[in-house]
């Protein structure tokens, strides 16, 4: 079962990076000639029906490692990541039906398969479940919210999508440079995906020893743990690592590898962008600009709303309620003021002020836009940086 989830997973990716390739390709037709236009009706047409392969391959991949685990696959980074790169996919193959918007799958597709390849930097064995997880409410509470973060994720897309279409980026203003930060944001999650199966592939493992035990780094360990003998673990590049050890104040054992990753992952982004930055001998979000132009902003200002409109209610339901029911059950206590527990409230407010401000001040537009936009910044590090950097009662959602 597990080789067949195996096969399944590796053909939703590849479906995946093939619609993202054919809504670009359609994305980039759409401003030529009525000839050049039709073709890319078709190319992005096709688009769509990879994505649909793509979910539903991604979909038989989910189950059979259920069947094969014997239980909902959600319990683990990979497990988690890429169950919500499937509710995605699945959230804009829903909406696109009945908004028919093309062109956002150029946007929703390389998110999806991004956080698919982010998930395979993970471990991927099934092994059995911790006594915590050992309950029914996992089925319900995390697939539930996970849902609810998939169709958040298209309210950003959308809401980046008018913010491109309305914006003048010729001029040096501060939402052109906040457009430009957002996009390179993007390139900096795909150049940590790159990086660390780059070096994955090519079987690189350093054991670096600290105060607080071994860890084992996948990446050139520039910062080792807290303790570490500087310059006697590796050398890249004939340079002898660690450069510097993490200050003792950082209590976590494997501080100093999470800070290794966001240096590796800030250097290698920034040499992605000023390379695609000289191709393109312009900022990048003016190149995606030209993609976009003459879209209907209102529809896309109405599609973001209408996205966190049937996301809320489902990310409220799987992230708090369901959550503090099971917590009642496991722990006790409907709530703990654990990091994830309080960063999902946070997120909760975060959205709920959007639609307050939306609904009750009659905000729409650019401020809505880049409320949405900020929004996934808030859901990334819910998912990603609490998991990885703060401990708590879910650190065990790191294996």
């Amino acid at each position: 079962m597990m080789q067949l989830s195996s096969v399944f997973f590796g053909t939703a990716f590849f479906s995946y990076l093939a619609a993202t390739i054919l809504y670009v390709v359609g994305l980039t037709g759409r401003k030529m000639k009525a000839q050049s236009a039709a073709l890319a009706t078709f190319w992005t047409k096709w688009g769509y029906i990879v994505v649909i392969i793509g979910v539903i391959t991604q979909a038989l991949a989910i189950a059979t490692r259920g069947i094969y685990g014997g239980y909902t696959p959600v319990s683990n980074m990979f497990e988690y990541m890429s169950f919500w790169a499937f509710t995605i996919m699945l959230a804009f193959v829903i909406i696109n039906a009945f908004y028919k918007v093309p062109v956002l799958g150029a946007f929703v597709a390389p998110i999806g398969l991004v956080i698919l390849a982010y998930a395979s930097v993970f471990p991927r064995d099934s092994k059995p479940l911790i006594p915590a997880l050992q309950s029914y409410w996992l089925n319900i509470h995390v697939t539930t919210a996970a849902l609810g973060e998939g169709i958040l994720t298209i309210s950003f897309a959308a809401g980046l999508m008018y913010l491109l279409v309305t914006t003048d980026l010729t001029k040096n203003s501060r939402t052109a440079k906040f457009l430009e930060f957002t996009v390179y944001l993007f390139f900096a999650l795909l150049s940590f995906v790159l990086t660390s199966l780059g070096f994955r592939a090519a079987g690189y493992a350093q054991i670096v020893s600290g105060t607080m035990g071994d860890q084992l780094y996948h990446l050139p360990p520039f910062i080792g743990p807290t303790g570490a003998e500087l310059g006697t673990a590796a050398h890249f590049l004939g340079v002898p690592l660690p450069l510097f050890d993490a200050p003792g104040w950082m209590h976590a054992a494997d501080a100093g590898m999470q800070f290794n990753t966001i240096l590796i992952t800030i250097i290698a982004s920034l040499v992605l962008y000023a390379i695609l930055r000289l191709i393109a001998r312009k900022p990048l979000s003016m190149v995606i600009q030209k993609w976009v132009s003459g879209l209907d902003s209102d529809m896309l200002d109405e599609l973001s709303y209408r996205a966190i409109a049937i996301g809320y209610p489902v990310f409220t339901l799987g992230a708090l309620v369901f959550a503090m029911i099971w917590a009642q059950e496991a722990w006790g206590s409907y709530w703990s003021w654990d990091p994830k527990e309080t960063w999902a409230l946070i997120t909760w407010l975060y959205y709920t002020a959007y639609l307050h401000f939306r609904l009750q001040r009659g905000w729409e537009g650019k401020k809505t836009a880049w409320m949405a936009v900020l929004g996934f910044v808030v859901i990334l590090f819910l998912l990603v940086g609490v998991n990885l950097v703060i401990s708590g009662l879910h650190s065990y959602a790191k294996a």
